[in-house]
């Protein structure tokens, strides 16, 4: 029942991640039937990360004083709601308003989903279920954008909207029967109002670093293909989803790492996280050819995927339990700040100095990402940051 119950946890947040997908497969059937301008509809998608980019923190907070099923029930809700609304709307102001909405149970969701894995497992599970957390964005990304764009062919856009937002609503009901974690005791005003503790700080940021280097690759990879490789538009966004959904083979390594819990996590953040950049070297030269541009990216997105799932498990032992729900805010916040400025970062660069820059742009959002990982996992006592990072409790 403990993984039933997990593995539930983590289907809302594939859900909630969905809604990041669904709309980018949809862009122009919703622009041509609203006689919108691309760029609108592209406002529209960045407006459920911008949310997070403002309000994680906050967001937290709100979880920690509302308590957790009903933070999960609550974003399902609005998920619901506003999937429906979007399918009735007219224009983009109704659209914009819906995906505001939106982005307000997307938020309760991710930040209540971890701390109920959290609570859900048993202490030796906890590291490898955190772990495995991490990779519902991408997972979720390429199930909301498959099945919108396959629902639309059916039927419309209208209809995949609501069916998703229908599927939405029969997950808040189900969530709402299926049996809660033990939640910890609802803390104290002031303790509610704290802020997290300086390790989740650093964590947090790292983690917005890696999402910087993350999203940036994954914005620029389609256009870089078809530019100096030849492919074509469908062919770049396949390979593109690929390298994306990859990131879930190093939340596997990264369980399975924390799960032993028999060697340092040092070496392996820093496989994950300079090999990578390294690569990034070898993808954007001019004209690598289709074959190795592809493997170099599902390849370095596979190794990048571990930071995520260790970042993730390593979350409650920087925050401590009482602070969870709050540093969980506070990681979604950096990491939907850092999912904004990857984009514009390495397309400025690469228009200085070519496709290089994008490297270069990877390289400097991971060594900072490394750098902050050491202040997260410094000790605040002799001996326990050896101890973190050996991964005892």
């Amino acid at each position: 029942m403990t993984w039933l119950r997990i593995g539930w946890f983590y289907a809302v947040g594939v859900l909630a991640a969905a809604q990041l997908g669904k709309l980018s497969s949809l862009a122009t059937p919703i622009s041509q039937a609203l006689d919108l301008h691309l760029s609108s509809v592209a406002l529209v998608i960045s407006l459920l990360e911008l949310a997070g980019a403002l309000l994680g923190l906050a967001a937290g907070r709100i979880v920690a004083r509302l308590g957790l099923r009903r933070s999960l029930v609550a974003g399902l809700a609005l998920l619901t709601l506003a999937g429906l609304g979007q399918g009735l709307s007219t224009s983009s102001d109704g659209l914009l308003a819906w995906r505001a909405l939106e982005s307000v149970g997307y938020l309760a969701i991710v930040v209540a989903a971890p701390v109920l894995i959290f609570h859900s497992a048993r202490e030796a599970d906890r590291d490898s279920a955190l772990a495995l957390w991490s990779s519902f964005v991408p997972v979720g990304v390429a199930l909301g954008a498959m099945s919108a764009g396959l629902l639309a062919e059916l039927w419309s856009w209208r209809a995949s909207l609501m069916a998703i937002a229908a599927t939405a609503g029969i997950a808040c009901l189900t969530t709402w029967a299926v049996p809660a974690p033990v939640e910890p005791a609802t803390l104290p005003r002031a303790a509610r109002r704290r802020l997290p503790p300086p390790r989740a700080w650093a964590l947090s940021a790292a983690f917005g670093c890696y999402a910087l280097f993350e999203v940036g690759m994954l914005a620029l990879l389609p256009s870089f293909l078809v530019e100096q490789t030849g492919a074509g538009t469908g062919l770049a966004g396949l390979v593109t989803g690929l390298a994306s959904f990859a990131t879930l083979a190093g939340s596997i390594v990264a369980a399975w790492h924390r799960r032993r819990q028999r060697s340092g996590t040092g070496p392996l953040l820093a496989l994950a996280l300079l090999l990578p950049a390294a690569l990034l070297f070898l993808l954007f030269r001019p004209e690598p050819g289709l074959a190795v541009a592809a493997t170099l990216a599902i390849l370095l997105n596979a190794v990048s995927g571990i930071f995520p799932g260790l970042a993730f498990a390593l979350l409650p032992k920087v925050a401590g339990r009482a602070g969870l729900t709050g540093a969980s805010g506070l990681l979604t916040q950096f990491g939907a700040s850092g999912s904004l400025l990857g984009p514009p970062s390495y397309a400025l660069l690469v228009a200085w100095w070519g496709w290089q820059g994008a490297a270069l742009a990877g390289c400097v959002a991971s060594l900072a990402c490394l750098v902050l990982m050491r202040a997260a996992l410094h000790p605040a006592m002799p001996g326990t940051g050896q101890r973190l990072l050996e991964g005892c409790p």
